[in-house]
């Protein structure tokens, strides 16, 4: 059993606990988790995902796992937007990093109410005894970073366990994307050992 193996039962029977799904013992800490992973688990994590959606939604456990794949959702507020053939040509012509500047202005993500955390909040409205996985922050690097999403997630959603799924190191204190690309510090989730 590999590493990853190890963090992903071990979350799978941290969710069956009454006191993970509703938020007891973090000495009033949100209740935000991550799971970093080794990127070439990636298809584990994945396969893993979808079982326990189909698991645990259907056991009586007594919780509903929603996901949201960040990369998704971007395209999707992309697509809201209209502005997919721009996004598209402003990063063959201006590269990477003005294209992650201007969807990061677009998305308002210095705001506690971004377009990403609307997104969420608006389909979790009235959900109760839920849990999050938020996936595809590998997929959405370097355009958006996972310490903004959480960041700004954590000011909205507040009362709903949240495990983000980070295919690099957390150590408690920094991320850093595929264990090479450090991102600013983030130290408000608990890590999924």
């Amino acid at each position: 059993m590999t590493e990853t193996d190890e963090k992903l039962e071990h979350l799978r029977e941290k969710i069956r606990t009454s006191d993970f799904q509703h938020s007891r013992g973090l000495s009033n800490e949100v209740s935000y988790y991550i799971l970093a992973y080794d990127p070439q688990d990636e298809p584990i994590v994945a396969e893993s995902i979808t079982n326990m959606k189909e698991q645990l939604n259907h056991e009586t456990v007594g919780v509903d796992i929603i996901e949201f794949n960040v990369y998704d959702i971007m395209w999707n507020l992309i697509d809201q937007m209209g502005i997919r053939d721009a996004v598209i040509d402003m990063e063959a012509e201006d590269g990477i990093d003005y294209l992650s500047e201007q969807l990061n202005n677009a998305f308002e993500m210095t705001e506690s109410d971004n377009k990403f955390v609307k997104y969420m909040k608006n389909k979790l409205e009235d959900k109760t005894d839920v849990v999050v996985f938020v996936t595809g922050i590998g997929q959405i690097f370097p355009l958006i970073r996972a310490h903004k999403i959480l960041n700004t997630m954590h000011q909205i959603i507040s009362d709903i366990p949240v495990v983000l799924f980070y295919p690099g190191k957390y150590d408690s204190l920094s991320l850093s994307m595929f264990g090479e690309a450090k991102e600013d510090n983030y130290y408000r989730a608990f890590q999924i050992n």
